[in-house]
């Protein structure tokens, strides 16, 4: 009995290991890009690799063949265990730099605790001073202690109390509630990593065949209550460096780990379970594993997409009516695709039940005519649209196409072409170079908005009052679609102008939470300075080589100069390399779009500097006027000097 619990407990144990390495692989790749740009980021994501390397090592050690491949995955496992402490005091500095205590001696001190875990690691690679040889012990096979593990331990446990007073300094220099609440947290799950990883059985200095039944439970609830605690320590850590609100930062990240870990974790388990269970449903083994690990995915990937809707409301108190109007606005937005899918709709019954082989929609919203759809033989459609009477209908007055001209507002009659016009009206109907014209107004009647055009199937249009009633109708529809686009296209440019000031109030939000007043007035201070945007625009103009590239006042910075000895002396090529360097700060994640608004400045910046493309070019690609891309320049830009004073921030700090 007592055996079969050891088993139990043994399996337990190797289920939650499994699952810490699993979680922690996958906060180290969530975490994998931004660590290039947050000090507190790249910090924990060091730590959180070097706990998973030594959770990795333990799981390999209970499973190897042969004593002499368990002691080198012992070996290998203490590359962890030396550096945690390194890791830790690594990620309390970053802390306390977040709340505005700068220390260039703490900062060496880092560096020194590194070179000290890397000289602990050579011991144990080279020598027997901290370790020795291996005892094996059934499921648990450990090295002896060294004479140098007493000295080890001291400064194992000195480096992670010194880090544990530097968070508790970090707590008591936050001001605000919720940040100093979050400070505790982090604070108490911070000692998970020390106790997760301590080689305690170096300590014993057991060499019984089997451990007893106790140490087999103490490890099961220690290695869950470390799982616990590193949930909570990435749930708290999340937040620091993001410009995104945290309720979208909370989102995301727990989309990611249901998706992710817990997905992967599930299957783990089920696979252990099931491949250690003989003649499971009468099935072999092989057989009974596979369908019981696809069920697993099938199941926890439905979870997931049942669940996921009240999840994110919960997450992203969706009862807050800004919020709320937002994601409903979001469920709605009618793309250009869709748009174009039901003018086609529309043209096709238009065809259909007026009896006119083809039809086309021409609008009016942007500086020319453009052609919106064209359903049946029209091959000369984008030739139409270059035609200047039809750009003149664009400025004519409602009042005279309905009344023919002649402004009294009754019912049209016929009325024949001017000396300079070729188009007349007749039934209501634009006639004009064989097409019969459906103009189409906003729902006020005061803007043209575009033309419902047919092939005119006689020379002057000859509809039954019900075509007529069928051609009042798919007009009023394809005007209500291109006035729906009009004021989607306004949101969309409130939008484009409202995101950078959204994003540098979220970034100095993100500051002030931590640094308080210092933050505050430093972020305003930069935002403020039209000097630095001046240089970094001169820069960014001669990008590709120049005098107001190399001679730029933006050479004296220390990022640049630092960036010099990597290009071998090259001023021109330092700079270049900051400049794109901010630039990708910008970049949206994700697949690049030339249409989706978080892309915008991104693309300009990219399509003009570093392409170095045309004004004309650039405004044509991404569909804007070059008035309108000038004042995103401007915006884009100012973003650009702003990403690089945050980086000379972060190599100050």
């Amino acid at each position: 009995m007592e055996e079969t619990l050891r088993n139990i407990l043994a399996l337990t144990n190797d289920v939650l290991q499994s699952a810490i390495i699993i979680f922690g692989a996958s906060v180290v790749l969530y975490n994998l890009g931004d660590s290039f740009r947050n000090r507190v980021t790249r910090a924990f994501v060091a730590l959180v690799t070097f706990v998973v390397m030594v959770y990795t090592t333990e799981l390999l050690v209970t499973n190897s063949l042969t004593s002499r491949s368990a002691e080198s995955w012992l070996r290998v496992e203490w590359i962890g265990i030396a550096q945690v402490p390194s890791a830790m005091f690594h990620l309390a500095d970053a802390l306390l730099v977040t709340t505005g205590d700068v220390s260039r001696r703490r900062r060496l001190l880092i560096r020194f605790i590194y070179v000290m875990g890397a000289l602990f690691v050579a011991l144990v690679a080279f020598t027997n001073l901290v370790v020795g040889d291996v005892i094996n012990v059934p499921r648990a096979p450990h090295l002896q202690a060294g004479i140098l593990f007493p000295v080890f331990t001291l400064y194992f446990w000195m480096v992670t109390a010194v880090s544990i007073h530097n968070v508790w300094r970090a707590r008591q220099r936050c001001l605000i509630h919720v940040t100093r609440q979050r400070m505790s947290i982090i604070l108490g799950a911070l000692v998970a990593a020390p106790v997760g990883v301590f080689p305690y059985l170096l300590i014993s200095r057991n060499t019984e065949l089997a451990l007893p039944l106790w140490f087999w439970l103490l490890l099961v609830v220690g290695n869950l209550l470390v799982g616990i605690m590193f949930g909570m320590l990435t749930l708290q850590l999340a937040y620091f460096g993001a410009s995104s609100p945290e309720r979208v930062v909370r989102v995301r990240l727990y989309k990611y780990l249901a998706r992710v870990p817990l997905a992967a974790t599930l299957v783990l388990t089920t696979y252990l379970l099931v491949g250690r269970t003989d003649g499971f449903w009468g099935l072999p083994k092989s057989t009974a594993t596979a369908l019981a690990v696809v069920a697993t995915v099938i199941v926890a990937e439905w979870a997931v997409h049942t669940y996921k809707r009240p999840l994110q409301t919960l997450l992203q108190l969706d009862q807050n009516p800004e919020v709320s109007r937002i994601l409903r606005l979001s469920e709605r937005i009618v793309t250009t695709q869709e748009l174009r899918d039901f003018l086609e709709s529309v043209l096709a019954a238009a065809c259909d039940a007026l009896r006119t082989p083809a039809a086309f929609i021409v609008s009016f919203v942007g500086e020319t005519p453009q052609i919106e759809m064209v359903v049946g033989p029209l091959a000369d459609a984008e030739e139409l649209v270059q035609e200047q009477s039809l750009r003149q209908l664009a400025a004519v007055p409602p009042p005279l196409l309905y009344s023919n001209g002649n402004g009294n507002g009754h019912s049209p009659s016929d009325a024949p072409p001017s000396e300079t016009q070729d188009w007349h009206t007749h039934e209501g109907l634009i006639v004009w170079q064989g097409f019969w014209l459906q103009p189409l107004y906003d729902s006020k009647q005061q803007v043209l908005l575009g033309l419902l055009g047919m092939r005119g199937r006689a020379p002057l249009p000859d509809f039954s009052a019900s075509e007529q009633a069928m051609l009042k109708r798919l007009a009023e529809q394809a005007a209500q679609a291109l006035e729906d686009r009009v004021l989607q296209q306004e949101v969309f440019a409130a939008v484009d102008n409202l995101l950078p000031q959204l994003n540098a109030l979220q970034m100095r939000r993100s500051a002030a939470a931590f640094g308080g007043t210092p933050a505050l007035t430093a972020v305003e201070e930069e935002s403020s300075d039209d000097e630095f945007s001046t240089w970094v625009k001169d820069a960014l103009s001669h990008y590709w080589g120049g005098p107001k590239l190399t001679e730029s006042p933006l050479m004296q910075l220390a990022i640049v100069q630092e960036a010099l000895a990597r290009h071998e002396g090259n001023p021109a090529q330092a700079l270049r390399d900051i400049l794109l360097r901010a630039i990708e700060r910008l970049r949206p994640e994700g697949e690049r779009s030339m249409t989706r608004t978080e892309w915008l400045l991104y693309n300009i910046l990219e399509m003009q500097f570093v392409q170095g493309r045309r004004v004309r070019d650039v405004a044509h690609r991404l569909a804007m006027s070059e008035s309108d891309l000038y004042r995103k320049q401007r915006i884009a830009i100012e973003n650009v000097a702003q990403a690089i004073s945050e980086m000379e921030r972060e190599r100050a700090a």
